[in-house]
């Protein structure tokens, strides 16, 4: 290994987050989900201050991998090197737009190098991605370290990353042309093609099975990332998502989620949460009285706190009915204002070409 090369320091606690600038996360990638904790592991480590020296080379112990993926110390290498091998030459899909507007892709190997040598992990990324790394000019995801570990599917993981990059108050993941989201989950080649390895996802059924609501279903019932995400249900019942069409063929999809306040949960002991529980249904059940939105998120808060999941979902469900509700009665008076503001240029007009008749 060159002698002058930088290594960072790779401390004895995970990261809590993995930081993944909008450019990578909006990529075209087809990892297995081995391949993507690997990759992950050495996201969760990189700062920007790596890249100060020469290229960072991270390596990894045999115990680091075995606690932090869960693998048996004594199989950590004959379970990832077939791994490492097949994540040496992977690609990761840039998206950008010619200066005539067309768009273009460009592949790039994430690696210079994958080695397993004396006990150790070492990963050298590759300068060309050095943009994509470490620079957030279209913004980040702040994904949480363990619980992308937790997940086991390949497209969970992917669909938990994309959701990540819109966690604040006012932002979501706006919805997806069908293709493009074929092209995120790993399914297309450069040219926008099905990959030979992929003919199965021809069938939009079974993408939607496997990419959309498999993915859905198992971050709605991982402990960990419950509790985090919330799923909320369309008109037409479909559980995280609704399907956009253009006459019966989908041409889109909106995914339908809200993350969770978790350090409110937190914060919450177990007496403080049956309290504000038997305060608030008091309240709604036996005085009759409708609960704010503000009340609703501390009762379905104080639910999740003591673990009553389910309760605290069917909540979440009425919070996201009225405030859509809401959207709409808005969306009803603006358009009224503007038939308003319409009708009065209108009478302007007759007024000019009737010379302004007195009242």
């Amino acid at each position: 290994m060159n002698s002058e090369a930088y290594y960072p320091a790779i401390g004895p606690a995970l990261p809590k987050h993995i930081k993944k600038g909008h450019q990578l996360i909006f990529s075209r990638q087809d990892l297995s989900a081995r391949e993507a904790d690997l990759f992950a592991l050495m996201m969760a480590h990189m700062k920007e201050p790596d890249w100060h020296h020469n290229t960072p080379v991270y390596r990894f112990s045999c115990s680091q991998l075995s606690e932090w993926l869960e693998i048996d110390s004594r199989h950590v290498a004959s379970v990832l090197s077939p791994v490492a091998e097949r994540l040496s030459m992977r690609q990761v899909g840039l998206r950008a737009l010619s200066d005539k507007g067309e768009e273009e892709f460009d592949y790039i190997p994430f690696f210079k190098r994958l080695a397993y040598k004396d006990g150790h992990l070492v990963m050298i990324p590759n300068d060309e991605l050095r943009t994509e790394y470490i620079e957030y000019n279209q913004g980040f995801a702040l994904i949480n370290t363990r619980h992308f570990f937790h997940l086991k599917k390949e497209y969970s993981k992917r669909l938990y990353e994309l959701l990540s990059r819109f966690k604040t108050d006012g932002t979501a993941m706006k919805s997806q042309n069908i293709d493009d989201l074929k092209g995120l989950f790993g399914l297309l080649d450069e040219k926008g093609r099905l990959k030979a390895d992929k003919s199965s996802f021809k069938n939009n059924s079974v993408f939607m099975k496997r990419c959309i609501r498999d993915s859905i279903e198992e971050i709605a019932t991982n402990p960990q990332t419950r509790k985090e995400l919330l799923f909320l249900t369309s008109d037409k019942g479909e559980k995280g998502y609704r399907l956009i069409k253009r006459g019966r063929k989908i041409v889109g999809i909106e995914f339908l989620y809200r993350w969770l306040e978790s350090a409110t949960v937190q914060e919450l002991n177990d007496q403080d949460a049956k309290e504000t529980i038997r305060k608030l249904e008091l309240k709604r059940l036996q005085s009759g009285e409708k609960l704010t939105v503000a009340e609703l998120r501390r009762l379905a808060d104080a639910y999740r706190a003591v673990e009553h999941f389910e309760t605290a979902d069917e909540i979440e469900q009425s919070i996201a009915c009225r405030e859509q509700e809401a959207a709409r009665s808005q969306a009803q008076e603006n358009a009224q204002d503007e038939d308003f503001e319409a009708m009065l240029a209108r009478l302007e007009t007759l007024k000019d070409m009737s010379e302004h008749p007195q009242y």
